[in-house]
């Protein structure tokens, strides 16, 4: 099962991540896993927010229904100006570090769903002041520059005010070192370990407890899909799947790495948004330690995932929080490594399978 599992992670976080879906445009990933998820799971639907949404169900009458979430949007910018010349204005669509703008690649999705390409561009070093030099630009001094003579060739080629894109750079696997790099890893990844879970649930025999799925929209731009989808999945507990922030790297002291790439899936006491249960995060280290697969902890209180939304959610709702380490995360070129994703899919797979109790 190993080699089959690590050729699906590979393949699946390709196509998950040639696709642009920024906050509210997330069309394109919602009808791939769409179209994946009717394979693995008894029900599938959309919901009115966009989520899609499935279940597993389970043999045992009022059993439990267990929520595995995943957001498919990624951050973004979104078209808000053209000028008389075509070059375009934007604005972000979650949260970017503006040192990355300033000649980066994009991609930007017309009409008919395809892309167009461009850069970011700014006036030139050599005509700017020194003090403007040292300063790094916001979006409200930069430019994109798709090639166009001008604003009506713009508009042919299916680029409006809306229009969305993406910093981008293409994926890359290196077999020798078990590293992907590319855009969107957060939550693509997330995304792929629930179709990897899902996938692995329909060829085994079925669980006492209802699983069900939620590939979330809008997460980046406040977590807006969960509470729809939440709603619509009524669970009983929740765990939120994430692609999280691995700072294992020079200048960064150990205090203030919330997690480390290598070192298997990362589980959270509490970040910006929540406090997890600590009855559900005790099961997930038992799991791990009972299948000899290392695991670490997310560093309190670093970031934050729509479980800060769904566990205040309908009567409450006991939450925890599982994440794949990333370096470069809400960059063009993000760096994960297959053994961590492939980690965090064993351990969520048994976790889940097992009878959970969760009483005061």
């Amino acid at each position: 099962m190993t080699e089959e599992l690590i050729t699906n992670i590979v393949e699946i976080q390709r196509k998950l991540t040639s696709l642009i879906g920024v906050s509210g445009r997330e069309d394109l990933v919602r009808d791939f896993i769409y179209s994946a998820m009717k394979n693995f799971a008894d029900k599938v639907w959309i919901d009115p927010m966009g989520n899609v949404l499935a279940e597993k169900n389970g043999s045992k009458e009022n059993g439990l229904r267990i929520m595995l979430d995943a957001h498919m949007d990624e951050v973004g910018f979104m078209i808000r100006y053209i000028d008389e010349k075509g070059f375009l204005r934007f604005s972000p669509l979650g949260g970017i570090d503006k040192r990355l703008y300033p000649g980066s690649r994009v991609l930007i999705k017309t009409t008919d769903n395809k892309s167009v390409s461009g850069i970011i561009g700014m006036p030139p070093p050599h005509i700017t002041s020194a003090a403007e030099r040292e300063k790094s630009p916001d979006h409200f001094g930069l430019f994109i520059d798709i090639g166009a003579k001008n604003k009506d060739e713009v508009e042919i080629l299916g680029i409006d005010i809306g229009s969305t894109g993406v910093l981008d750079y293409p994926f890359e696997y290196i077999p020798e070192r078990g590293i992907m790099r590319g855009r969107g890893f957060d939550d693509r990844t997330g995304c792929n370990v629930l179709l990897q879970i899902a996938k692995l649930l329909s060829q085994q025999a079925q669980l006492e407890n209802t699983i069900v799925f939620s590939f979330s929209t809008t997460e980046e731009v406040g977590a807006r899909g969960t509470q729809a989808a939440t709603h619509n999945l009524n669970p009983d507990i929740g765990f939120a799947i994430e692609n999280t922030i691995a700072a294992d790297v020079p200048g960064v002291p150990a205090d203030k790495n919330p997690t480390s790439c290598g070192s298997g899936p990362a589980f959270t006491a509490a970040d910006h948004g929540t406090i997890y249960d600590h009855r559900l995060l005790k099961l997930l280290q038992e799991t791990a330690k009972e299948l000899n697969i290392p695991w670490q902890y997310k560093l309190p209180t670093f970031g934050g995932t729509n479980a800060g939304v769904f566990h205040k959610m309908i009567g409450g709702i006991p939450a925890a929080g599982v994440s794949v380490p990333c370096r470069y995360i809400h960059s063009p070129l993000a760096q994960n490594l297959v053994a961590d994703v492939q980690k965090t899919i064993e351990v969520l797979l048994v976790t889940i399978s097992k009878p959970i109790e969760l009483k005061y």
